[in-house]
């Protein structure tokens, strides 16, 4: 994304305007204007560099995020909680000891 301006904020400080022989503008609100202006291009000026900067950071996003969907899972391993291990052993339990009427339901 980008975006032309017209005018920097030096441009327009350095602006001068033609002094009228006749009924003028005063030059003090001109100035005064004209620093309400460069402050606002100031500011403009940081918000577009910040925009480059998080565009540029949501791409890395993008690309890690992709990364992490193509990983396989069988790479991942494999996580055996407390309830697995009991589970299991109940299940051994039952097929070497048998049930004897007792039913421990996990």
């Amino acid at each position: 994304m980008s975006v032309e301006l017209n005018l920097t904020a030096k441009e327009i400080y350095e602006k001068e305007f033609k002094k009228s022989r006749v009924k003028g503008y005063s030059e003090e609100d001109v100035n005064d204007y004209l620093d309400l202006i460069i402050e606002d291009y100031m500011k403009l000026d940081k918000l577009l560099t910040r925009l480059k900067e998080l565009e540029i950071e949501n791409q890395n996003l993008k690309i890690k995020i992709d990364a992490l969907k193509n990983t396989n899972r069988e790479e991942r391993p494999v996580q055996v909680t407390n309830l697995d291990i009991l589970k299991r052993l109940s299940k051994l339990e039952t097929a070497v000891f048998g049930s004897n009427g007792v039913d421990y339901d996990l």
